[in-house]
């Protein structure tokens, strides 16, 4: 006796087709009385099987379904992490793009002995800045720095940057010296301080880089210094001031420029009241 299904050779006694599973009819009397069994399409019953999927109910569609294995993020902490993202990109990325790249020939910055001052309202203070040199630097943009917060010293100067001269910005592209900003300083550091052979030594470093707290003049100016990048071969035309500042609840603030290149440390960095900043090249 064979499967009447897929015609494997069966035992005389089986009820079921052990290669298909078939169930095998045992009523000899269909055959006698033409009795006509109806057997199932073999190709129909197969792609039935491959087709078989377990619908969803009807008040659930499937693009509605939540996923176990990824939660859905609720609106409140994708804005809080869209907003640490322009954040971080603020304070450490976007201030710094630019190229490392060395300029030869720029020369000295120009200053010429003064006297004036200016007087603003500017975050509750009454502030003055005593102009005491007429100052005009042209230089290499080597790094940038924001700064954040409701002081005062933020207001007038949100964003410090460091300039090089001299030999330091002809070799800056050669030499690595790792520049950073951070506190109102300026920092930096060599591998070996025989890389330092082309521009002589850590002394000449120091007399031609400076760390500059850059005020504006006016918001069109404001808008220039936002654009600066490390870089930027420009000249920045302005004042170097002293800035006295008081508040109605007598706290004062007291910000003094350096008026050489030479000196280091603390109260080593320029104040200038900036009127323009021109790009060179």
């Amino acid at each position: 006796m064979n499967c009447p299904f897929c015609g494997i050779p069966l035992s005389e006694n089986a009820d079921f087709c052990n290669n298909c599973g078939t169930f095998i009819p045992k009523d000899e009397t269909s055959e006698k009385e033409n009795i006509k069994i109806e057997i199932p399409d073999r190709n129909a019953a197969l792609n039935n099987l491959f087709s078989m999927q377990t619908p969803l109910p009807v008040n659930e569609p499937q693009l509605h379904k939540k996923n176990k294995h990824f939660p859905q993020i609720k609106l409140p902490v994708l804005i809080t992490c869209i907003l640490c993202v322009i954040i971080i990109l603020s304070l450490f990325i976007i201030p710094n793009i630019g190229v490392r790249r060395g300029i030869a020939g720029i020369g000295e910055p120009i200053q010429e002995e003064t006297v004036g001052y200016i007087e603003k309202d500017i975050g509750g203070y009454e502030v003055s800045f005593y102009q005491q040199y007429t100052y005009e630097i042209e230089a290499l943009v080597i790094h940038t720095k924001n700064y954040y917060g409701l002081g005062l010293g933020n207001r007038l100067a949100p964003r410090d940057i460091a300039l090089a001269w001299g030999k330091v910005a002809e070799y800056n592209d050669k030499i690595n010296f790792h520049w950073s900003q951070s506190g109102r300083w300026l920092r930096w550091k060599v591998n070996s301080y025989d890389e330092l052979d082309p521009v002589g030594n850590v002394e000449y470093v120091s007399c031609h880089t400076s760390n500059n707290h850059l005020i504006a003049s006016n918001n069109s100016v404001k808008r220039k210094i936002r654009k600066l990048k490390k870089g930027d071969h420009v000249k920045i035309i302005g004042y170097l001031v002293n800035v006295d500042a008081e508040n109605k609840m007598g706290r004062t603030f007291l910000w003094n420029s350096s008026t050489t290149r030479t000196d280091t440390g603390d109260g080593a960095c320029e104040v200038i009241y900036v009127t323009d900043v021109i790009w060179l090249d």
